[in-house]
């Protein structure tokens, strides 16, 4: 989207925004008071009101006091003025069509202010002003084809002149009324005039807060006027002017979904096909098609998203890739693909690019001229176009024509791809737009006949260079295979078959290992990193050509960026996931030792996104590592447990629960449960159970299971209690029972949702992928490991329904379950009470989970208003019973270890009370004893002194 155009049509346009209009001009020239209810009782009264020519006379004399700009303060009156001329030249008096130019002539220059409240106090009436002018487009429409006929057809010559003054005249009120909507639209459209935030680009700034004048022409709704008026328009003069006004008016929003809902945008299809290949005018029409799909892209691409439309953007297309040899034709010819690239954007639009044949005519300039030329041999390609005649095959340059529509003339003909800036950019907007029309059935068919994967894997391959490359720098080349990896990226999802017939993993093998690029490498990552969940054979044929050993290197490798070490453990874990020879190639490759040396968890250390990269290496230990006896070996003799565990103490809750998952499934082998237990923290010096409870409460706490006494709630549903409020009273840690997590555990966990949401918000591809890859893992195999129970689907319906992130959903309680079960609910360490109480819940899960199924399966069959048989519902009342009573057993437990906290807590009371009353008896005591001496020291000093006086006399 241009600010000033991408190409200046002719002089008329220019001309037309040279004076641009505005309010608030100086008060230099200003004219002299109008008495203007003297003109309306001219016009008015019954005795002068035949007297068109002094009507004339006096408007025109307005207008010449005025030829610098109408005052401000003259608004009002000029409007009534302006609606009396409209209203006689609506009623066929023609002579007002001169005044109404002089009228629309003045209006284009700024208006003239004498105070500086002028615009304050009139300005609103600019809107009205504007609207009524542009009223005067319909009655100033070109003559209907039947009055022509019948002007034609007639002898009388004075009808006939009669008729051409009329014409002209008409056509004269619009070209004044554009140019006048011109100079509005284009005022103001600078740095200096646009008020702009920090760092924000003008044309964004006009996007969102438009204009003065902008937000005046949306006030007044001249889009429905000038829009009727275009579509009839056929002078090529108002054409320019009425087009250069619409192109700056799009730059603003509001206006633009103007545009498009006043149907506007047919009119512009229409005149780029009048005008292809010939007059720079449709250069315009396509940056207002530009301008309005950016900023009304749903109301645009709908519209434009039309089988008639689309067939005519093939037309503009075939004519401009056979004919299209000048400068301005391949401006053009991009422009166009921007919009199709827009227009594909919208999924329901796609299919047709495959009916209309536009997607097999793209095509045909999207793959090598060798392919080319088999696709038509074959007829392949005239199939594809829906062409009934074969013609022969043109090659690059078919035809040198200048102009036509194309419509099939010469579809077998090309003009040759350079490596000149504007055919590079066309490559990469054909090959986006393309790709992303895969989606769709019908285009990745059409893609597949033509071979469009194969030419696309073309440019990557270093083994063999196509001709037309050699003549391409270093750079051009890059940018180039940058846009073919993104391609690959969608297309690999799209049509995976083809891809792997085309040997796109060695390729992509190959230029991951030659490039010197990192973008290049970091694209060829994500390519792969998307390819591997495709289907087994991918992993399969990766690692037959050595991707594991590649990528082991690649992460190792200090010097790459965290981004591209963490996507090859992304790739690493998807290769091993499953593949038995991959994983053995992984711990032959030293990859155990290697994703052993990353399982730590230190975001201060860098300013990359740790949180993801570990995520990542984690996932790629579950997948690499857990499941192969051997592997689980060297990462265990190597300290892998122990790192896991370290992690898991400090690391956010997301990346807790992905550390519980592997850990559930790694506890499978007896040597990791037993170093479990003998693993004490560096920190805190707590054991793996104790950890392992607080994340347990941090879950009771966040689905409400148990009070504040850490006794369950609901009997019926022990894990998830419906209707669950938290109180805020219960929140607050030291009321009531202690908590059993660390206070620094505790405090990361709580502020870790802050820093998922931040991560989550980076848009990352890759680590998208991954997260996933790692949350199906979590609910699918971390569950299941070790025979848990997995929890109700009934269990997270009460936390949707609030809105929360799938995050937050979550529930790892089924997998510390299998983690403890395991290792044994029995441990070395003491636990405190409010941990036993933990426990006992622990131990309850299995039994919980399925009495909250059977819950569920109950409600259900109510809900439904189904009736089980008898015996069904014995069975369904008995297995509630019988776990209803199991967990009121686990309740008492909690309910008399509650009582024995509270016993303790009291006696700690009294013990506390009873401290304090002895030591205060005892310095009672001590002070007392103090005075008592104090006072038989004094009565002995009295005597002594007595006696001594005694012996002195």
């Amino acid at each position: 989207m241009a600010l000033n155009g991408t190409l200046k049509m002719d002089n008329t346009i220019n001309n037309s925004t040279s004076m641009a209009a505005g309010a608030g001009g100086g008060v230099s020239g200003a004219p002299d008071d109008i008495d203007f209810n003297a003109i309306m009782q001219l016009m008015t009264s019954k005795y002068t009101t035949e007297l068109v020519d002094r009507h004339v006379a006096a408007i025109r004399k307005v207008c010449k006091t005025c030829c610098n700009g109408f005052l401000l303060k003259h608004l009002e009156p000029m409007v009534d003025l302006l609606k009396m001329i409209v209203q006689r030249l609506s009623s066929g008096q023609h002579d007002f069509a001169l005044a109404v130019c002089e009228i629309t002539r003045v209006a284009s220059q700024p208006f003239v202010s004498c105070k500086a409240s002028d615009m304050i106090t009139y300005g609103h009436f600019l809107p009205s002003f504007i609207k009524v002018l542009v009223s005067v487009l319909g009655y100033a429409l070109p003559p209907d084809e039947q009055a022509v006929g019948a002007a034609a057809a007639s002898e009388d010559l004075e009808e006939r002149r009669i008729l051409e003054e009329q014409r002209t005249m008409c056509e004269r009120i619009r070209i004044e009324v554009a140019h006048t909507l011109a100079c509005w639209s284009r005022f103001g459209l600078d740095e200096d005039s646009v008020e702009l935030q920090p760092h924000q680009p003008l044309i964004q700034a006009v996007a969102d807060s438009g204009t003065p004048n902008l937000r005046i022409l949306r006030q007044s709704q001249v889009m429905d006027a000038l829009s009727a008026s275009f579509r009839s328009e056929d002078s090529p003069e108002a054409i320019v002017i009425t087009l250069g006004a619409i192109r700056d008016m799009s730059l603003y929003r509001p206006l633009a979904r103007q545009i498009t809902n006043s149907g506007l945008i047919s009119n512009l299809v229409h005149v780029i096909r009048v005008n292809l290949l010939g007059s720079d005018v449709l250069l315009v029409a396509a940056e207002v098609l530009w301008n309005v799909l950016e900023l009304d892209w749903e109301g645009a691409a709908e519209a434009l998203g039309q089988e008639e439309v689309v067939d005519c953007f093939r037309d503009f297309m075939d004519a401009v890739l056979s004919r299209g040899y000048r400068f301005k034709d391949k401006i053009f010819r991009n422009d166009m693909m921007v919009l199709l690239m827009y227009i594909s954007k919208r999924e329901e639009n796609r299919p047709l690019f495959a009916s209309t044949g536009l997607m097999a005519l793209l095509l045909s300039h999207a793959v090598d001229e060798s392919r080319r030329k088999a696709l038509h041999e074959s007829g392949v390609l005239n199939q594809l176009l829906g062409n009934q005649s074969s013609r022969p095959y043109a090659g690059f340059g078919g035809s040198n024509g200048n102009g036509g529509t194309g419509g099939g003339q010469s579809r077998t003909a090309s003009v040759a791809l350079t490596n000149s800036q504007e055919d590079m950019e066309f490559r990469m907007l054909l090959w986006g737009t393309l790709s992303r029309c895969c989606s769709s059935e019908e285009c990745a068919q059409v893609a597949i006949q033509c071979g469009f994967v194969p030419s696309l894997l073309a440019v990557l391959d270093l083994q063999e260079t196509p001709p037309e490359q050699r003549q391409w720098s270093t750079e051009q080349r890059r940018k180039v295979q940058l846009e073919a990896l993104s391609s690959l990226f969608q297309l690999v999802q799209y049509v995976p078959d083809a891809f792997i017939e085309a040997r796109g993993n060695s390729i992509v093998l190959q230029l991951l290992q030659g490039t010197r690029s990192r973008e290049v490498q970091k694209k060829c990552l994500n390519l792969l990193q998307v390819a591997v969940p495709m289907g087994p054979q991918f992993a399969e044929e990766l690692g037959q050509l050595g991707a594991v050993g590649l990528l082991i290197e690649l992460f190792t490798d200090k010097d790459n960026p965290m981004s591209s070490r963490q996507l090859c453990a992304s790739v690493l874990a998807g290769l091993c996931t499953q593949n038995a020879e991959n994983r053995r190639e992984f711990r032959k490759k030293d990859g155990v030792e290697a994703i052993r040396a990353e399982v730590l968890y230190r975001p201060d250390e860098t300013t990359d996104n740790h949180l993801f990269y570990t995520l990542c290496v984690v996932d790629c230990v579950w997948c690499a590592v857990v499941g192969t006896r051997k592997n689980e070996v060297r990462f265990l003799d190597a300290g892998g447990l122990f790192a896991l565990l370290d992690v898991l103490e400090v690391a956010p809750l997301l990346l807790k629960r992905q550390i519980i998952g592997c850990l559930a499934d790694l506890m499978q082998y007896r040597k990791a449960a037993k170093l479990f237990v003998q693993w004490n923290s560096q920190v805190t010096m707590k054991g793996g159970l104790k950890i392992l409870l607080e994340l347990w409460q941090s879950e009771q706490d966040t689905s409400g299971s148990t009070g504040k006494d850490g006794v369950i709630r609901d009997l019926a549903r022990p894990l998830n209690p419906q209707e669950f409020s938290p109180d805020p009273n219960e929140m607050l840690v030291g009321d009531g029972r202690p908590e059993s997590r660390s206070s620094d555990g505790s405090m990361q966990s709580s502020r870790a949702s802050m820093k998922i949401k931040q991560a989550r918000s980076f848009g990352d591809l890759a680590a998208a992928s991954t997260m996933s890859r790692s949350k199906t893992a979590l609910i699918t195999r971390g569950g299941t490991a070790a025979g848990a129970v997995s929890p109700a689907k009934g269990a997270t319906v009460g936390k949707s329904e609030f809105g929360s992130s799938l995050v937050d959903r979550q529930d790892s309680r089924a997998k510390i379950y299998a983690v403890l079960r395991c290792i044994g609910f029995e441990c070395q360490e003491a636990l405190t009470i409010a941990e036993r109480q933990q426990m006992e819940l622990v131990k309850l899960y299995p039994t919980a989970a399925e009495l909250e199924t059977w819950i569920q399966v109950q409600v259900n069959l109510e809900s439904r208003n189904l009736r089980p048989i008898a015996a069904d519902m014995k069975w369904i009342e008995d297995s509630i019973s019988e776990r209803k009573n199991n967990a009121s057993r686990v309740q008492g437990l909690q309910r008399k270890l509650a009582d024995e906290l509270r016993d303790e807590e009291l006696a700690g009371l009294n013990r506390f009370y009873e401290d304090i009353r002895s030591r205060a008896q005892f310095r009672k005591a001590s002070l007392g004893k103090d005075e008592g001496d104090g006072g038989l020291a004094n009565s002995q000093g009295a005597d002594d002194d007595g006696f001594s006086s005694g012996d002195g006399f």
